[in-house]
């Protein structure tokens, strides 16, 4: 493989293209990235700045809460593994059937994708209210309404995760986009040798969907463990950190003025996050070719 270059009297020129995306990448990514790995071992105030070691660390696996956190991230990921992506690719084969309507249905499925998290948490609170919300009072019909279901800590985490449960328009989206993609040779040869509908899905869209079911579950992974603005808005992470997240339990921390052992957190969800990446990325070999 033979090196490129740059042309004789370029070297300048391209030194000066680059300097503005290098330096906007330095102060936007690479300076905080470091700031927050350097200050997470530190106790870090504002003013007061003194390195500590893994004290923060240390005194974070040993928080309960933490682990509450850690397990109410790991328990809202999982709703949209099993829930949110299957649901959204079974939604996206059907419609790329053409039905008759299928465009409305589409449209009607991925308008509540834009919605903000905290338009949405803040209907669901009004949905969920003990005394005038839409779930009690049509539950109190048969004699079951009253509950509240956002400060009960059998019910809260649960009540917070449906809310986001079904919007499953980025993953109908993109199944769509991709099974467009498919030649549709395969799906006539399929027939020619009598397989049905069912079975052409299960032996081929299925197979060259790989790509984007790992991409989806990878996104909806992200973004579930930084979740914060749904659960800060619906519950503040109560009653008793039943709903916690570990971005809302650094925030807390912030807010405590303990800065360094909240980016002591914030350094764990990006740890999270990259095992996540390559964990997700390997098991659906995401970027390698379907055939």
């Amino acid at each position: 493989m033979v090196a490129s270059r740059v042309p004789p009297g370029m070297a300048r020129p391209v030194a000066v293209s680059i300097a503005p995306g290098a330096i906007l990448f330095t102060v936007f990514f690479l300076a905080p990235f470091a700031v927050l790995i350097g200050s997470s071992f530190a106790s870090w105030g504002g003013l007061d700045f003194t390195f500590t070691g893994w004290d923060n660390y240390q005194t974070m696996v040993q928080d309960p809460v933490f682990w509450k956190a850690v397990r109410n991230t790991l328990f809202y990921s999982a709703v949209s593994i099993v829930i949110q992506v299957p649901f959204g690719v079974v939604v996206g084969i059907i419609l790329s059937q053409k039905l008759p309507g299928w465009r409305t249905f589409r449209t009607v499925i991925f308008v509540p994708f834009v919605i903000s998290g905290a338009a949405y948490a803040l209907v669901y609170a009004a949905f969920y209210n003990s005394r005038y919300g839409l779930l009690n009072q049509t539950l109190s019909v048969v004699g079951a309404g009253g509950k509240d279901w956002l400060y009960d800590t059998s019910t809260a985490r649960s009540a917070v995760a449906a809310t986001f449960a079904f919007i499953i328009g980025f993953t109908v989206i993109l199944v769509m986009a991709e099974i467009a993609s498919i030649p549709r040779e395969l799906y006539e040869a399929a027939e020619t040798d009598g397989a049905s509908l069912l079975q052409q899905h299960l032996r081929i869209t299925l197979p060259l969907l790989r790509n984007v079911i790992g991409t989806c579950i990878l996104v909806r992974l992200l973004g579930d463990i930084g979740m914060f603005d749904v659960v800060f808005i619906l519950t503040s992470g109560g009653p008793n950190d039943s709903t916690v997240t570990l971005a809302l339990y650094a925030y807390r921390a912030y807010l405590d003025g303990a800065w360094g052992y909240a980016n002591a957190v914030g350094t764990t969800i990006l740890l999270i996050g990259l095992i996540l990446i390559v964990t997700v990325r390997r098991a659906f070999r995401i970027g390698e070719r379907a055939l």
